[in-house]
């Protein structure tokens, strides 16, 4: 697993620049075909990872398939990465990047996990509801769990709401099994 420390450094610095030029839109999307592209052309992702293919190979490859496509910002940024061979870290680079963009536009994602689909109206209601309550702009992810028998659970950041019925029926089980019997 990567290390996501690293990846955050690197999508901050980054960041701070698309912040400092008011080019985060712009920024996020390059970097976002960039991924793309890497992930859609055979075996390119097993390329730019192989340790034993040179940096300098690796840049021309990129530079061929992103020189006219890219900000000469983001290129170099892209060749930055190639140059301290953390390749591997793009995806999560990218995340981390999008992340921070979403909180720097006062976006907040939420994952909505329920038993069943609910319907869109909910969700929209549910979505202004934390949208007021939180001062955030809220963009809700609709999960499907059969598991959580019914109820749903929210999940913002490490922030859980968890109002199913498996929790209300774990907490049961724990009350039962503490009580004292007489």
């Amino acid at each position: 697993m990567l290390n996501k420390s690293v990846a955050r450094r690197y999508a901050e610095a980054f960041f701070s620049i698309a912040r400092d030029n008011n080019k985060i839109d712009d920024y996020q999307l390059e970097l976002e075909n960039v991924v793309q592209t890497i992930a859609q052309v055979d075996s390119l992702k097993e390329y730019m990872a192989h340790l034993l293919i040179p940096t300098a190979a690796k840049k021309d490859v990129l530079k061929q398939l992103f020189g006219e496509q890219l900000s000469p910002t983001t290129l170099n940024f892209i060749m930055m990465i190639v140059d301290k061979k953390r390749e591997t870290y793009l995806e999560v680079i990218v995340e981390e990047y999008k992340d921070m963009a979403d909180e720097y536009r006062n976006i907040a994602k939420v994952d909505l996990i329920a038993a069943k689909e609910v319907p869109e109206e909910d969700v929209k209601f549910l979505a202004e509801k934390l949208s007021a309550s939180t001062g955030k702009t809220v963009q809700l992810n609709m999960k499907v769990d059969p598991a959580l028998i019914g109820g749903v659970k929210l999940r913002m950041g490490d922030q859980i709401i968890d109002g199913t019925v498996a929790k209300k029926l774990d907490m049961l089980k724990e009350q039962l099994l503490q009580a004292k019997t007489s």
